[in-house]
């Protein structure tokens, strides 16, 4: 499943990643800011990040969260973006009534699930996945791993799990 960890190249100090691929990386290798400095002049945007920690607007509702990021997305929908915040609450089974809480009010799962489908929707072909699975059951794990790599392989994302 995993094709490779990254490594930095003594002599280049930017990653190549490739389509389609899922890789490894200890946080401790490599500081994050400047790992995201390097992925930002690599693909010339930042790459998607899927955390447990709060990386939204905490007085804002999940739907205003949702209609933020899709507003601030580089790619410009087709569709009006409450329609696509509806049509993802819709898929996740989000309730309106949660939709209108605050993000940090989302179970885990869920918030995980939103983040990853947020990137989809931004078209962000490189997510890294903070180790956002350490608390979660084997089955669990395995279960986030089967649908990380169903998204490397049919939606072309490489993902970078920290």
């Amino acid at each position: 499943m995993f094709k490779q960890s990254l490594k930095k190249a003594d002599n280049h100090p930017v990653f190549s990643i490739k389509p389609k691929t899922i890789y490894s990386l200890s946080a401790e290798e490599v500081d994050f800011p400047i790992l995201m400095k390097q992925f930002n002049r690599q693909l010339g945007s930042f790459p998607g990040v899927i955390t447990k920690n709060e990386t939204f607007i905490d007085y804002l509702t999940v739907r205003e969260n949702m209609l933020l990021v899709l507003s601030l997305a580089s790619n410009q929908m087709k569709h009006s973006l409450d329609l696509v915040v509806n049509e993802v609450l819709e898929e996740l089974d989000l309730s309106d009534a949660l939709a209108d809480q605050p993000f940090k009010a989302l179970p885990l799962n869920l918030s995980l699930q939103l983040q990853l489908r947020l990137n989809e929707l931004c078209n962000k072909k490189v997510i890294l996945v903070e180790d956002c699975f350490s608390f979660e059951s084997a089955s669990s794990k395995q279960d986030w791993l089967l649908s990380l790599r169903y998204y490397a392989r049919t939606k072309d994302f490489s993902f970078i799990l920290l």
